[in-house]
Parts: structure tokens; C-alpha cells; sequence
């Protein structure tokens, strides 16, 4: 490898990638400074890197999206979509948020967005490869995965102290590089204001991943802390969290060409895979995602047929679920349209090439492929059995939570640097508030028919990639058929289990292994039958994993080395940059979609049935075309959503969207169909994100939900 590393680190530094294409780490942007400078930045690159001043210190996570403070009383904007969940946890047939919005009138109406939200705001980055890397060379891959997994805990526990310091140790460049964050992690979250669903969901489905868009995806929540300033549980003694650094919301105007930075914490890309990765994918893994989200949407729309309650029960997770399958058909087709997978193979091609020079490099190479192809077939053998248990616990909530209080009970009897990450003493709190928080989420009916259909797919499975637990569990049922067998063991499964109830859940919480069980519950019994397998699959997967850490970097180097240029790594949930340009797109012959949609194009939609039922005041001001000071003196009109060429994923949602001065300008909230094969390859001619327009935020805000006092808040005067 470190051959390898000769040839490719003279290329990377000799050309720099154009700054639009990638998610940059913030220590990376010095890099890019003058080509930032050329496309329109006005503050210091160098401003970037500073994580703790301005602008950076006002960008956070939620754990799951992006957000950013707004104003010195720790106000946080983010999307509609990213408080949604928490709009349900508060929800109930009497008092439907997810339908009505929510407007908090005074601090004291601010409610707990729910007892697992929490917010991250990233203090330091540092280097730690070293420390995980050293002396690797001679072990066997499974020590190999178990050494760099124990050094990144203990990483992880000398950074963390009370008080909310939270750290986290996260891989670069397929393992190449090793970064620790630090992050002040905030425990009491508020729901302050949501628009009602007619605006922040507007156009729902059919929508969702299009363009031209009309939805005004934002929605604001507040950081408390208790009354020394430092972060706490939730109590009505807390008071607001006073962050170092805001965001001024700006309402002023924004053209197509301007530019444009998005800052955040985006998910997961994949866009180092081999070829046979992307192959799988494109045969199996992203087809299967598919079908098996779609049979669950059906079956959980059907239940919501039910009842008020049940459809609020089942909401989020059929958003969820809706929006990676459009996602992922998506994908496959940019992976056609594209021709993607030829192109992967035609860049491996000229990596051989660019060694062909030099015996030795070729012949290690081919080790390395021929060793990665081994681990591939592998997973191959036996992956359609892993997916369906995968499902298993994706489509019964109940059975997650029995599994999870099962395996905490062992966990427990290790000591804390042993135990698996998720289960270490510094997550029990966040496996509480979970306990918690599902109780909104678990409906047994739905659980029940979830669970059937991926028990249907169990016993479908060929005869070598059984799952031993399901087989057995059907067995003892003693009946003839397949479908008498499976109402049988579901029968007994869900009469014979109390994990719906929170207070049992909460009572397990504590359990030694003996004493969970000794309960003798019939969901908890399954879910100890199914991890036999689940520890089976982890055992090989260490193994894999250690293999990946050996290999993966030397084909990395190798890629890095054909690109000739300075590559942003893929997203792994840390802070990034993105940098783009105001900008629409041509998707077809003869057909261009500009980069702003205007609040007419909500008249020309409007059906008065969802998602289509924009609320009446918001009609009646357009009509009048009362815009104040929000409307765009370009387009004649107020702007809705636009377009730009920022680099996004999964997570991405809520990000900040900057203009050059640093100025909140808008919120990413999506893509845009043509590009969403984005986690994995970039077309710059069609791919866009999309971001709802803060003068549209602001607009809403004033002249249709009278958010004045947030407004002023902001720095806004109220003009409508």
C-alpha cells in the first residue's frame, strides 16, 4: 500500500476538484479558498475551519438532520419533515398536530419534542489515525476489526466527560483516516413551531423528490439548558441556550447564479464502492429495499384504515419508508440513465493501466480485488436470509424493542469497554428516552400484519439460508399449513407479550438476562431465538470488517490516484460543506425547469384535497398578492423553493442554506428526481438540491400563521 501511496498522493494535490462536487470537511476548505473567493464567498474561507466561531458555530444536529441557530435565545430552524416525528409524539386524535401544525405563543407553550430529542453542536475535530491504526500489521482480520473497535471506544471515553460532552470517532476515506469530534450534546428540546401539514408537506408523495416544488419544508425548535448554562435534562427550571453564534435569516434578494454554501450533517454515501458493490446493489440489494417497502407501506395504510389514532401511530414511519423507495427507484434509474456501472468498471480498468508499469503493484492489486471478490460472494450466499431478518425487526417495532432490552440485559454483564458500542453505559440514557418514545410508534394491530408479511418471505426462503428461530417457532405451532402456522405463532406471539406497554418495558430496563428471561414473554423469547443468528452474522462480519480495514485503503489509494484530484470522503454523518450555485436544469430535450417556483404555482395545484388543500388564508394573500417585503423584484412574485447545484443526501435535510455573507437564505430539504443517484455518483448537469426559500419561511410566518414574536425574535419586523 504504501507504494501505492507514492503514485496517488503527487496526483491529488496536483489538481484541485472543482469546489460544487462533494461534502468538505470543514478542515479542508483552506484548500479550496480561491476557487470559493472566484464563485462569490464573501467571508474568509479560512472561517470555515473555525468551528466554534461564525458560521460554523451555529450549525447543529438533531441526530438524524440538520439544523442551525437563529437566534441568541437558542433558536433552531430545520425542516418540516425533520420535527415531524416529534409533531406525532405529541399528537393525538383530539389534538392532531401532524395535520394542524403547532404554534408555541410564549416560551411556557413550548412542549418537549419528545424524550429522545436531542441537539449536537460540534466544539472539535482532531486526528486520531494514529492511535487506531498503529502496529495492525500482523494481526488476523477478526483481532484486526476487534483492536480498531476497542481503540476508538477508548478514544471515545477519554474525550467524553459530564455535563454534556459527547465524542464520537468516525472513519475516513475507507479507513485511511480516523477523526474525533467533540460535540456539546443538548438533552432538552422543545417543539416550538411547525406550519400545518397543507404547507410543510404540500404536495406530499406525488411531490416528493420533484420539481417544481411548492412545500414549505421548515419547521423551528429551541435548545434548553438548566440554569448554569450547561446542558440538562428536560425541567420547567431550564432556561433557553444562549449560543455563541446565530444566523441571520436574510430576506433579501437571491438570483439564479448566485452562490450558495449548504452546512450540515449529511448521512451516508457510497461513491468509493467497487464495481461488483455497485453491481449487487443494482441486481439485489436496491430492487429488494424496494419491494419490501412498498408491501409495508400498503399494509400499514391499509391498518390506519382503523382509526385516527392508528394513522397517527403509523405516520412517520410510512413517510419514512415512502421517501427511500422513491429514493432508491430513483437511483436505479440514474444508475441506467448514467451508465454508471460501466463507467465504475472502465475506471478500475484504468486503475490496473495506471500500474501496469510496475509488476508488483499489479500482481497486489490483484490480490486485493481477487480478496474483496471473495468477501463479496460471500454475502452474496447468504443474503437473501440476512435481508429478511433485517425485516423482521424494520417491520414489527415491538419486536426491536424486545430484542433491544434482551440484548441489553447481556450486554450488561461485560465490561463497558467490551460491549458493543450502541449498548455501552453512555447510551442507556438514550435507550430510556427510546422506550419511551415508541409508545407513540407501537400499534400492535400494525405491528402484527407487518410481522406476517415478512414471516410470508421467512418461509420462502431456499433451503440453505433458513432462519432456524422463525422455522422452529412455526413448527411448535403444530399445524398443517403455512398460513395456519404462521396466524398460530402470531396468536401466541402477541397474546402472550406485554411489551406494548411502556411500564413493562421500563421495568425490564434493569434485568439481569435471568430475570428477562424468567418473564417468559412470548416477544422476548423470539427475539433471544433470532439473535443466535444475529450473533452468527456479527462474528463474520468482524471478520469482513477486518478484512475491509487491510484492503479497502489500498484500493482507495488506488482510485484516488485515477481521479487526480483533491476528493471530499464520503458522508458519514460528521459536519461538511457543500458549495453550489443558484441554478436550474435541463432534464430532457427541449425542456428547461427554471430555479424558482413562485407562490402562483400553489394556486395552479390547489385541488382542496390533500396534498393539495393549501389552508385558506394562504390562498386569499396570494390571490390579493399580499407579499410585502418577502417578494422577489425579479420574479414579480414571492419565491417558494429553489434550485441549486449543493451536494446532498440522506441527513442533509435541514441544512443551512448560506449565501456568501453567511446569511441563512434557505432550508436543503430534497433533490431532485434526475439526481438521486447522488449517493453514489454526481452529474452536475441535473443534479440539484432543493431548499425552500427563506422569504417564503418568513412570509408564512408573518401574513399567514402570525408568528410575530418569533419573527422579532429573529430580528424581523412583522410587515403583514
Amino acid at each position: 500500500m504504501k507504494r501505492i501511496l507514492q503514485i496517488a498522493l503527487p496526483l491529488t494535490l496536483a489538481a484541485a476538484a472543482a469546489a460544487a462536487q462533494g461534502m468538505w470537511m470543514p478542515q479542508q476548505v483552506p484548500e479550496l479558498a480561491g476557487r470559493l473567493k472566484e464563485s462569490g464567498l464573501e467571508i474568509d474561507p479560512t472561517r470555515l475551519a473555525d468551528l466554534t466561531g461564525f458560521p460554523m458555530g451555529a450549525i447543529v444536529s438533531t441526530g438524524g438532520c440538520s439544523a442551525s441557530f437563529v437566534s441568541p435565545e437558542g433558536l433552531i430552524a430545520t425542516n418540516h419533515h425533520c420535527v415531524y416525528g416529534y409533531l406525532q409524539y405529541n399528537s393525538s386524535a383530539e389534538r392532531d398536530l401532524l395535520t394542524n401544525g403547532f404554534l408555541a405563543g410564549s416560551r411556557a407553550e413550548e412542549i418537549q419534542a419528545s424524550p429522545d430529542a436531542k441537539i449536537f453542536v460540534t466544539t472539535r475535530i482532531e486526528d486520531v489515525t494514529a492511535q487506531v491504526l498503529s502496529r495492525l500489521d500482523r494481526m488476523s482480520d477478526g483481532v484486526r476489526a476487534q483492536t480498531i473497535e476497542r481503540r476508538r471506544k477508548e478514544l471515545v471515553a477519554s474525550c467524553e466527560k459530564p455535563g454534556g460532552v459527547r465524542c464520537r470517532v468516525d472513519s475516513f476515506f475507507a479507513g485511511t483516516q480516523y477523526l474525533r469530534t467533540t460535540q456539546m450534546e443538548i438533552l432538552d428540546v422543545r417543539l416550538v413551531y411547525a406550519p400545518s401539514q397543507s404547507i410543510g408537506n404540500h404536495g406530499g408523495e406525488i411531490d416528493n423528490w420533484m420539481w417544481p416544488r411548492h412545500t414549505g419544508d421548515f419547521g423551528f425548535l429551541r435548545a434548553y439548558v438548566g440554569p448554569d448554562g450547561r446542558p440538562a435534562a428536560h425541567s420547567a427550571d431550564n432556561v433557553p441556550f444562549h449560543p455563541r453564534h446565530w444566523l441571520k435569516v436574510s430576506s433579501a434578494d437571491l438570483d439564479e447564479g448566485d452562490f450558495v454554501m449548504l452546512v450540515g450533517y449529511p448521512g451516508t454515501t457510497y461513491r468509493y464502492e467497487t464495481a461488483e458493490e455497485t453491481r449487487d446493489r443494482i441486481d439485489f440489494s436496491l430492487p429488494e429495499s424496494i419491494r419490501y417497502r412498498e408491501a409495508l407501506i400498503e399494509i400499514l395504510e391499509r391498518e390506519g384504515e382503523r382509526g385516527r389514532a392508528v394513522g397517527i401511530a403509523n405516520a412517520s414511519r410510512i413517510r419514512s419508508l415512502a421517501n427511500l423507495m422513491k429514493k432508491y427507484r430513483g437511483t436505479l434509474e440514474a444508475f441506467e440513465r448514467a451508465d454508471f456501472l460501466s463507467r465504475r468498471t472502465e475506471e478500475e480498468s484504468r486503475m490496473r493501466s495506471l500500474m501496469s508499469n510496475d509488476p508488483e503493484l499489479v500482481q497486489r492489486h490483484g490480490e486485493v480485488m481477487a480478496e474483496l471478490r471473495s468477501i463479496f460472494a460471500r454475502e452474496r450466499a447468504t443474503r437473501e436470509r440476512e435481508t429478511v431478518l433485517a425485516w423482521l425487526y424494520a417491520a414489527s417495532p415491538m419486536l426491536t424493542q424486545a430484542d433491544t432490552l434482551y440484548e441489553l440485559s447481556r450486554q450488561r454483564a461485560k465490561k463497558d469497554v467490551e460491549r458493543d458500542a450502541d449498548y455501552q453505559e453512555r447510551n442507556w440514557s438514550v435507550i430510556r428516552s427510546r422506550i419511551a418514545r415508541a409508545q407513540r410508534t407501537v400499534e400492535p394491530g400494525s405491528d402484527r400484519a407487518g410481522l406476517r408479511n415478512i414471516l410470508q418471505q421467512a418461509v420462502a426462503l431456499p433451503e440453505n439460508q433458513r432462519i432456524e428461530a422463525v422455522d422452529a417457532a412455526l413448527a411448535a405451532t403444530g399445524k398443517a399449513t403455512t398460513e395456519e402456522q404462521i396466524d398460530a405463532f402470531l396468536d401466541g406471539l402477541y397474546g402472550g407479550t406485554k411489551i406494548a406497554d411502556r411500564s413493562f418495558r421500563e421495568d425490564l430496563f434493569d434485568d439481569t438476562t435471568a430475570q428477562i428471561a424468567a418473564r417468559n414473554d412470548s416477544m422476548i423469547v423470539f427475539a433471544a431465538d433470532l439473535r443466535k443468528l444475529v450473533d452468527a452474522n456479527k462474528a463474520r462480519k468482524q471478520a469482513d470488517d477486518g478484512a475491509f480495514a487491510r484492503l479497502r485503503p489500498h484500493y482507495m489509494e488506488a482510485l484516488r490516484a485515477v481521479r487526480g484530484e483533491l476528493l471530499a470522503p464520503d458522508a458519514n454523518g460528521t459536519l461538511r460543506v457543500s458549495f453550489a450555485e443558484v441554478k436550474g436544469y435541463e432534464p430532457r430535450d427541449a425542456v428547461r425547469y427554471a430555479p424558482f417556483t413562485t407562490a402562483e404555482g400553489i394556486l395552479e395545484k390547489e385541488t382542496g384535497e390533500a396534498p393539495f388543500n393549501a389552508p385558506p388564508a394562504l390562498l386569499s394573500m396570494i390571490r390579493a398578492k399580499r407579499f410585502g417585503p418577502y417578494a422577489d423584484p425579479d420574479l414579480g412574485s414571492l419565491p417558494v423553493a429553489f434550485l441549486a447545484t449543493g451536494d446532498i443526501t440522506n441527513g442533509s435535510s435541514g441544512s443551512a442554506t448560506l449565501n456568501g455573507k453567511g446569511e441563512l437564505v434557505g432550508l436543503a430539504f430534497d433533490g431532485n428526481y434526475e439526481s438521486m443517484g447522488f449517493d453514489f455518483v454526481v452529474n452536475p448537469e441535473i443534479s440539484r438540491s432543493i431548499h425552500v426559500d427563506s422569504r417564503y419561511m418568513l412570509w408564512v410566518m408573518d401574513a399567514v400563521d402570525q408568528a410575530d414574536h418569533l419573527l422579532r425574535e429573529m430580528g424581523i419586523e412583522p410587515r403583514l
